[in-house]
C-alpha cells in the first residue's frame, strides 16, 4: 500500500467522479445479474449525469446524521467510493429474546476496473466498519445481486455470509434478485482480499 492510496470522507467536488464510477459499476452489476447486456431504456437511465445529482444531495443534505459517503483516492484521483447508512433493525441476527442488534448497511461500495484488486475496496470496507462501530453498530450488511460474482467473492472473503433474505428489483421488463449478506462487527474491522 502506498501513502498515496487512502480513504477519506467524500466532498462535494467528488460527486462527478462518484457519478461516473457508479454508472460504470451499476451497469456491470446488472449485466452480471442478467447474464447479458442491459436493455437500452435502462442503460439510458444509468449515466453519470443521472446519478451525480443524487450523490450531490447525499453530501449536501444527507438523509440522516449517520449517513456517510467515502472516497478511495489514489494519488489525487478518485478510484472508488462507499456509502453507509443505518439499516432496518428487524433484519438483525439476534435471537428474539435478546436486544436487537444495531445494523449499518453498506448502500454502495464500488471500485471499477482497472482500479480493482489494488486494495481500494478493502480500505473502503475497513473504513465503513470503523464508522459503523463508532455509531455503535454490531453488524454490517449489504445487498448483493445474484450472479454478481465479483461482489460475492469480495464480501465472502471479508467474512460476510448470506442472511437468508432476498428482494427483487425491476430492471426494465426483467428482474434482478438481491440477497442480503452480513458480518458481525468484532474488535477488528473486516478486511477482504484486495479489490
Amino acid at each position: 500500500m502506498s501513502a498515496d492510496d487512502f480513504v477519506r470522507p467524500a466532498i462535494v467536488s467528488d460527486v462527478e467522479p462518484i457519478g461516473k464510477i457508479h454508472a460504470a459499476t451499476m451497469t456491470a452489476t446488472l449485466e452480471a445479474a442478467l447474464d447479458r447486456g442491459i436493455p437500452a431504456d435502462v442503460a439510458s437511465q444509468i449515466t453519470p449525469a443521472s446519478l451525480t445529482p443524487g450523490w450531490s444531495q447525499a453530501l449536501t443534505a444527507p438523509p440522516s446524521p449517520n449517513y456517510r459517503v467515502l472516497t478511495a483516492v489514489s494519488h489525487t484521483r478518485i478510484v472508488g467510493f462507499a456509502a453507509l447508512a443505518p439499516a432496518d433493525q428487524e433484519l438483525g441476527s439476534a435471537p428474539p429474546e435478546e436486544p436487537a442488534p444495531i445494523v449499518a448497511e453498506i448502500l454502495a461500495l464500488e471500485v471499477p476496473e482497472p482500479d480493482g484488486r489494488r486494495g481500494h475496496g478493502s480500505r473502503l470496507l475497513s473504513a465503513c466498519a470503523d464508522l459503523a462501530k463508532e455509531q455503535n453498530a454490531t453488524e454490517l450488511q449489504v445487498w448483493i445481486a445474484v450472479g454478481d460474482e465479483a461482489h460475492i467473492r469480495f464480501y465472502s472473503s471479508a467474512g460476510f455470509a448470506p442472511r437468508g433474505l432476498q428482494r427483487t428489483l425491476a430492471v426494465g421488463d426483467d428482474e434482478v434478485v438481491e440477497q442480503c449478506w452480513y458480518a458481525l462487527l468484532g474488535e477488528a474491522p473486516p478486511a477482504g482480499e484486495p479489490r
